[in-house]
C-alpha cells in the first residue's frame, strides 16, 4: 500500500492549530482553546503550538535544521519568455512557506533568449526589464562535443519574496522560448549545467536538500556523468507521460548530446562509427581533409535536415548510414536501449533513479496503471516504481482582472449579461471591419481576427482558448463539436482563440471551411493571438475543454471564477476539480463526458453529449443554470491545507 495514497493526513487538533496560525479571523488563542468543549485536547494543541513557535525561532538561528528545496522548472512567470502556464511556482512556494516556515524553497530556471557566445555575460543582464545580479557560482561543463561556460544569476526579489535563480550558458540561453529549450539537444545542456550548479550552490549559502523537478527529466544523461551528492534527494513531478514519450530520439543523436569526454573518445575511436560519419560527411561536402570533430559538429547542426524517412523515398543512403550508427551506438552504450525500445527515452532514467515521483492528478495516477495507452512504452517502468510514487493536487489564486461590469453571487443575474453585451459589440462586424475592437481584449497588437458575432445576446456564447497541440488539447474535437451544433441548427455563437493557430494547416483548413459557409456568418469568430481571458470569460456562457492529455492548465478555474461554465473531458485534473451538475445537483459546477476521451468510443460523440445537456439546461431551465453559475463563482480553487500537507509529507519522507 502506497503510504502517500491516502488523503487522511490532518487531525482535528492539527487543523485547529493551523486555523489559528494562518486564519486572520482569530484574534486571540483563548477563543480556540478555552471556549472549546474538549479543553484537555486543546491544551495539548496550545502546548504544541508554543513548542512549534519556539522551535521555529531556534531553527532560524541554526540553519542546518532547515530543509532547503530547489524548485527546478523551465517555466516561471513572469521571469520566463512566452510562458505557457497560467499558474506560477511562486504562488505555490508562498503558500507552502506560510504553512511550513521551516522550508526554504527557491527556484532555478534557464535564462532564455540571450546569445552571448562571443562575449562573456556582463554582471548585469537586461532581460525583459529584469536586472540580474551575478553570483559567485560559475563553472565549465562538457556537452555536444564542446566545453561551455555557465554562470548563475539572481533575479530581483518579487512580491512573494521568493528567490529565483537564472542559469546562463551559451549552450542553451540562445533559445527563444520554452518550446525550443524543451528539445533534447538544448534540454540536455540545461540539465547538465543545473546538476553541477546544484552541487555548487553551497557557496551561495544555500545547499539544496531536495530538488523538486517539475516536468523535466532531471536524470537526463546521468549514465554518462557523475551524479549528485548522496544527500540530495529528487522529487520528480510528471504532468503527462504521453507528451514526454512522443519524442522518439535515436541512439546516435542521444549519445552525441549525452556522452561525456570519455564517452566521446569511445565514439571517435570506433572504426565503424568513423567510417559511417565520413560517408555521411562526404555526401554533403567536397573537402578532401577533415577531422572527426569537424564531422560531428557538421552532423549535429544539420541532423534534422539529414534524417529522412525511407517510406517517403528520400535519401535512402543517409537512412542506411544512420541505422548503422544507431546499431553501433547501442553496442557501445547498451544502457541507451530499454527493453524493446530502440531509442533513448529520457524519462526512463528519471523514473529509475529519482527518489520519488508524482503526477498532479488523482484520476490520471489511477489511469496510468490501468490503461497502458496513457503511459505507452513507459508502462513497465511505471509499474516497477509504483511504491515510490503518488498523486498530488494543486491550486491557484485567481487574480482579479478588469472586466466591463463587476458582479458577485448576489447580482450576477443582472450584471453579468452586461459583459456579454459589451463583448458581442466589440466583436461585431462593425468593430472588426473598422479595427475599432477594444484593444484591452488582447495582450499585443499582433492579433488576426477572422469572422464576427451578431450583437443579439439571447443565444449561448461558447468560448475556446487553447494551444496548437491538436491531439493533447482536442482541437479536432472542438471544431467537430461546434460544426455539429451548427448542423443541428442550434442557436449558438462561438469565440475560438488559438495563438499561432493559422500557422497550423489543420486549424487553418477548419477556419477556411467556416469562412466559406455564408450561412454561418455572425455566428463565430476566430482570434489568432494572445487574449486577456478575464473579459472573454466574464461575457461567455460556456468554455469547451475537450482535452485528451493531462495538461495542468488552470483556465477552468479562471472560467468558473467569472461564471463561465466548463464542459470538459473526464480525464486528469479536469475530472478531479470539476463536479458534474448531474453527479452533484447541489454543488455541481460544470459538465463532463461519461468516459475519458482516450477510450475506444468516438471522442466526438462523447464530448457532444454533455454539450447538448448544457444547451438544454441553459435554454429550458434558467433557475438551474443560475445555480450552476453561482456554484462556479463560489468555487474555491486555492491552495488548501490538505493539498500542501501532502507535498510536505513527501518532502519530510525524502529527508
Amino acid at each position: 500500500m502506497n503510504r502517500f495514497s491516502s488523503e487522511t493526513f490532518e487531525t482535528s487538533s492539527h487543523s485547529e492549530e493551523l486555523d489559528f496560525i494562518f486564519d486572520g479571523e482569530h484574534n486571540d488563542i483563548d477563543e480556540i482553546v478555552f471556549n472549546n468543549r474538549d479543553f484537555k485536547q486543546n491544551i495539548k494543541t496550545y502546548i504544541r503550538l508554543i513548542r512549534k513557535k519556539t522551535g521555529f525561532f531556534i531553527r532560524k538561528k541554526c540553519k542546518k535544521d532547515f530543509t532547503n528545496i530547489l524548485f527546478l522548472t523551465l517555466d516561471c512567470p513572469p521571469y520566463t519568455i512566452n510562458s505557457v502556464r497560467d499558474d506560477s511556482p511562486l504562488e505555490y512556494i508562498d503558500k507552502m512557506r506560510q504553512q511550513y516556515p521551516d522550508k526554504d524553497i527557491r527556484v532555478l530556471i534557464p535564462i532564455f533568449n540571450l546569445n552571448e557566445e562571443k562575449a562573456k555575460p556582463a554582471k548585469r543582464i537586461h532581460l525583459r526589464s529584469f536586472e540580474l545580479e551575478r553570483t559567485s557560482v560559475s563553472f565549465e561543463f562538457f556537452t555536444r562535443n564542446r566545453t561551455f561556460e555557465a554562470v548563475l544569476y539572481k533575479f530581483p526579489k518579487n512580491d512573494k519574496n521568493v528567490q529565483v535563480y537564472g542559469l546562463y550558458s551559451p549552450s542553451f540561453s540562445f533559445c527563444r522560448d520554452i518550446q525550443e529549450i524543451s528539445r533534447l539537444q538544448n534540454l540536455v545542456s540545461f540539465i547538465k549545467a543545473a546538476r553541477i550548479c546544484i552541487k555548487k550552490l553551497s557557496s551561495e549559502k544555500f545547499r539544496p536538500d531536495i530538488v523538486h523537478s517539475e516536468n523535466i527529466p532531471f536524470y537526463l544523461g546521468a549514465e554518462f556523468e557523475a551524479g549528485l551528492p548522496s544527500q540530495v534527494k529528487v522529487l520528480q513531478v510528471i504532468k503527462d507521460f504521453t507528451q514526454i514519450n512522443l519524442v522518439k530520439t535515436e541512439a546516435f543523436w542521444a549519445a552525441i548530446n549525452l556522452a561525456n569526454k570519455s564517452g566521446m573518445k569511445k565514439i571517435c575511436r570506433d572504426n565503424v562509427i568513423k567510417k559511417c560519419i565520413a560517408s555521411l560527411f562526404n555526401l554533403h561536402n567536397t573537402k578532401r581533409f577533415y577531422q572527426m570533430k569537424e564531422c560531428l559538429n557538421f552532423i549535429y547542426k544539420n541532423f534534422y535536415k539529414f534524417r529522412k524517412f525511407i517510406d517517403k523515398g528520400e535519401d535512402i543512403d543517409e537512412n542506411i548510414i544512420f541505422n548503422r550508427l544507431n546499431t553501433r551506438i547501442l553496442q557501445l552504450f547498451p544502457q541507451l536501449a530499454y527493453e524493446d525500445e530502440q531509442y533513448f527515452n529520457p524519462m526512463m532514467y528519471t523514473l529509475k533513479r529519482a527518489d520519488f515521483w508524482a503526477v498532479p492528478s488523482k484520476t490520471y495516477y489511477d489511469e496510468i496503471f490501468e490503461n497502458p495507452l496513457l503511459s505507452g512504452k513507459m508502462f513497465n517502468r511505471i509499474e516497477k516504481t509504483k511504491d515510490k510514487s503518488t498523486w498530488l493536487s494543486f491550486g491557484t489564486e485567481i487574480k482579479e482582472e478588469k472586466i466591463y461590469q463587476e458582479f458577485n453571487t448576489e447580482d450576477f443575474r443582472e450584471k453579468r449579461v452586461k459583459n456579454k453585451t459589451m463583448l458581442l459589440k466589440e466583436l461585431s462586424i462593425e468593430s472588426v471591419k473598422t479595427n475599432f475592437t477594444d484593444p484591452s481584449l488582447f495582450n499585443n497588437k499582433e492579433v488576426k481576427i477572422i469572422g464576427n458575432l451578431d450583437t443579439f445576446y439571447d443565444s449561448p456564447l461558447f468560448f475556446v482558448n487553447m494551444g496548437t497541440e491538436i491531439f493533447a488539447n482536442g482541437v479536432d474535437i472542438m471544431f467537430n463539436t461546434i460544426l455539429k451544433l451548427f448542423e443541428l441548427h442550434k442557436n449558438i455563437q462561438a469565440i475560438i482563440c488559438i495563438k499561432d493557430g493559422l500557422k497550423v494547416k489543420f486549424i487553418k483548413s477548419w477556419v477556411d471551411f467556416l469562412s466559406s459557409n455564408k450561412y454561418l456568418n455572425g455566428r463565430w469568430i476566430f482570434i489568432d493571438g494572445e487574449v486577456n481571458e478575464g473579459k472573454f470569460l466574464a461575457g461567455s456562457d460556456i468554455i469547451l475543454l475537450p482535452r485528451r492529455a493531462n495538461t495542468t492548465n488552470v483556465i477552468h478555474f479562471h472560467a468558473m471564477h467569472y461564471g463561465c461554465v466548463p464542459i470538459a473531458s473526464r480525464s486528469g485534473i479536469l475530472n478531479d476539480t470539476i463536479s458534474d451538475i448531474f453527479d452533484d445537483i447541489t454543488y455541481g459546477c460544470g459538465f463532463k463526458t461519461k468516459k475519458s476521451l482516450l477510450c475506444k468510443d468516438d471522442p466526438n460523440e462523447l464530448f457532444l453529449s454533455p454539450v447538448l445537456k448544457a444547451l438544454n439546461l441553459y435554454q429550458n431551465n434558467p433557475s438551474s443554470w443560475n445555480l450552476l453559475v453561482k456554484n462556479c463563482i463560489n468555487y474555491d480553487s486555492g491552495w488548501k491545507f490538505k493539498t500542501l500537507e501532502k507535498y510536505n509529507r513527501i518532502y519530510n519522507e525524502l529527508m
